[in-house]
Order: structure tokens, then C-alpha cells, then sequence
């Protein structure tokens, strides 16, 4: 029963969270800006540390890493850790971010990856930071992650479909 509680949540209540514009709020009561009125009108990390200045911008960056941290230790606690559920509750949030908030949902996914599987994270990072220093190109690295991503998850995972799956899923959403 817990189980079906946890995936009622995640669907629910994820894409809500996701949708919560958490940057627009803090770059409102902070820098006294509306991101959605200024620049190209993306609420984003990004946009906050430009239009916000360096505070705005860390405060950003943590509250949408802390949206990706707490979707998967909330997916833990209704299902066992490292679980697909964690992945699938990721996508949950990111087309809640996207949906509602008009963002990527990139730094959600990033830290959120980060606890699910720490391993892989580290390896993906590492992997693209040797690539865009070699590369010199944000683009091929940013592309060279989403596919590595979830090709990692396979390689350590191989035994776990639905996991690979979610992974591929959630790499292609982004």
C-alpha cells in the first residue's frame, strides 16, 4: 500500500513542486525583478545570476538543487533506495518545471541525480568535464552527457530494465 501512496505522490505532487517558480520568488524579494518581464522571459538559474546578481543566483541554484534532492529522497521513502522510482520522480519534476515554469529543469536533475546514484554522477562528470575541455564546445558536451547518462545507468544497472529505461526516458525529456 505504500507503495501506491508513493507513486500517487510522485505524480502528483512532483510536477506541482517542479512547477513552483522558487526562482522568480527569490529573485522578486531580493534583486526587486521580474525574470519573466526582463530578458528573454526564462526563469531560470541562469537568468538569475544575471539579472540578480551573485546572491540571487547561489540562492537559485539551491533552491532548485534542493527540488531535485528532496524528489528522490521522497521517492526513497515510500520505495526501496536507488530505485527507478527515484529516476521516474525526477521526470515528474522536470515536466512539472517545464510545464509551469518554462525552465529545463537541468539543475533539478543534476543534484537529484547526484543522490540517486553518486557513482554514475561522478563518472558522467568527470566524463563531461574531459569533453568539453577537449571539445571546447558546450553543446557537443551538453549532448555527450544526456547520452552517456543513461548509458552509464545501463552499464552499472544492466540487470534493472526499468531503470534503464527511466534513465533513457529522463535524458530524453531534457
Amino acid at each position: 500500500m505504500l507503495e501506491l501512496w508513493g507513486a500517487l505522490f510522485i505524480f502528483i505532487v512532483f510536477p506541482l513542486l517542479g512547477g513552483l517558480p522558487v526562482i522568480s520568488w527569490i529573485t522578486n524579494a531580493l534583486a526587486k525583478r521580474r525574470l519573466s518581464q526582463i530578458g528573454t522571459g526564462n526563469i531560470g538559474v541562469s537568468a538569475a545570476f544575471y539579472h540578480g546578481g551573485t546572491l540571487v543566483g547561489v540562492l537559485a541554484v539551491l533552491s532548485e538543487a534542493l527540488k531535485g534532492v528532496l524528489a528522490v529522497l521522497i521517492a526513497r521513502a515510500f520505495f526501496e533506495s536507488g530505485s527507478y522510482w527515484e529516476l521516474i520522480a525526477l521526470i515528474a519534476l522536470v515536466i512539472g518545471r517545464f510545464c509551469m515554469g518554462k525552465g529545463a529543469g537541468t539543475t533539478n536533475v543534476v543534484w537529484g541525480f547526484a543522490v540517486h546514484d553518486p557513482m554514475a554522477a561522478a563518472f558522467v562528470f568527470l566524463v563531461g568535464s574531459i569533453s568539453f575541455l577537449l571539445l571546447r564546445s558546450k553543446e557537443l558536451a551538453k549532448y555527450g552527457v544526456l547520452i552517456l547518462f543513461p548509458l552509464i545507468i545501463a552499464v552499472l544497472h544492466f540487470e534493472d530494465l526499468a531503470q534503464i529505461t527511466a534513465a533513457f526516458g529522463l535524458s530524453a525529456l531534457l
